[in-house]
């Protein structure tokens, strides 16, 4: 079986069954779609797909976050003097921000909205990123490795363009290492303990798929 046909393959009945089985997805980074196939969610990310109603919603939100942050800095390039009712609207600005920027985020992670239609497949064949380049715009987000050319895998952290939603240059991820070509990549965001989990269980699985 061909590189192109298993990937197409096992992406079409993983993307199929994570789509109907969303409840799943709360629950860990790891979903097992069943046949030896197995969906490795970038969990803890913002949205890394927008559908035109969720764009639509979340459009004017940048424009206020402007304004916010126009407001006092044009004050204080101007003639504001710095008193307790200029600092006042200052702080109120702050908080304006804070709570836009925790808007934001919140429908990032609507999947409705925002679907995730991005992730790393673990298959009987080997493993396979389908990324788009604004997610690893330095990186190779169609990377793909048969079992038979890994390795080796470590955790490290890894440059994930959405992650600057978050205020962060890197994220937690799993590099596993090729034989011969790039690497695929396995971004994470979740709290720890719930991260740690999900390597482990990606690194058993990994472990249980032999060179062969």
């Amino acid at each position: 079986m061909n590189n192109e046909h298993w990937i197409s393959k096992n992406y079409d009945h993983a993307d199929e069954y994570v789509a109907a089985h969303e409840e799943e997805t709360k629950a860990s980074a790891v979903i097992d779609c069943g046949d030896g196939v197995y969906a490795l969610l970038p969990k803890g990310m913002p949205a890394l797909k927008i559908r035109f109603h969720g764009l639509f919603m979340i459009a004017p939100l940048p424009l206020l976050m402007a304004c916010v942050i126009f407001l006092p800095l044009s004050g204080f390039l101007g003639e504001w003097e710095i008193n307790a009712t200029t600092l006042g609207i200052s702080l109120l600005c702050l908080v304006m921000l804070a709570g836009l920027i925790r808007v934001i985020v919140m429908l990032l992670n609507i999947r409705d909205m925002f679907p995730r239609k991005y992730f790393v497949m673990l298959g009987p064949e080997g493993l396979a990123m389908h990324f788009s380049r604004f997610h690893f715009p330095a990186g190779h987000p169609k990377a793909f490795i048969p079992w038979n050319e890994v390795a080796s895998a470590e955790r490290t952290s890894a440059f994930f363009l959405p992650a600057l939603l978050l205020g962060r240059l890197s994220v937690p991820a799993l590099r596993v290492n090729s034989q011969k070509g790039a690497p695929v990549v396995i971004p994470l965001n979740s709290s720890k303990p719930e991260r740690e989990n999900d390597f482990e269980r990606i690194e058993n699985l990994i472990r249980s798929h032999p060179p062969g």
